[in-house]
């Protein structure tokens, strides 16, 4: 396979993964995302996101993270190859204003440990180098993989609320009970 050309800024970066700052080179692949209908499932029941969404939303997001240094959506890359994996973020939650992990990636890249692998590198950004205090997750309760993911990085579940109308796990993780990797 030939090896692609990692679109943006490097950000962070783990063992197989390169998270870069988000911009407006990102929206198509952000939008071949979320056209797929499993990578959708637990977001939208599998519908993709309205055209337009991703341009609309990536300047947005850019704008966020200028305001909040160290939070935003990073786009994902494998590293050995440069493909486009997906995203991972790390930003305020619009309900509650509490800083939220989160990620969505490639149905090709699920089952691998990715997910794991950039959750505990930004966790630890978020406890080592933001300094926060509290990192949250929230998920569908029919969202077994996700849940799973968000147990291995550390978070533990809460109880259940409701957010973007929906009713959610709640999981979180307390800047005392982080451990270092």
């Amino acid at each position: 396979m030939k090896a692609q050309t990692i679109a943006g800024s490097i950000w962070l970066k783990s063992a197989r993964l390169t998270l870069v700052t988000l911009s407006s080179t990102h929206i198509g692949a952000l939008n071949e995302l979320d056209a797929d209908p499993a990578v959708m499932h637990y977001i939208s029941d599998g519908a993709p996101r309205p055209l337009g969404h991703n341009e609309m939303a990536v300047p947005r997001l850019e704008i966020y993270a200028q305001k909040n240094p160290g939070l935003g959506l990073w786009p994902v890359y494998l590293t050995s190859s440069g493909e486009f994996m997906g995203w991972f973020i790390l930003k305020h939650l619009l309900d509650t204003g509490e800083i939220e992990i989160g990620f969505r990636i490639k149905k090709k890249f699920w089952n691998q440990g990715f997910s794991t692998e950039a959750g505990k590198a930004l966790i630890q950004h978020g406890f080592e180098t933001l300094g926060l205090e509290r990192i949250i997750a929230i998920v569908r309760p029919d969202n077994l993989a996700s849940q799973a993911v968000i147990k291995k990085i550390g978070l533990a579940y809460e109880d259940k609320r409701v957010f973007h109308g929906m009713q959610c796990l709640y999981f979180s993780l307390d800047r005392s009970a982080f451990q270092r990797p």
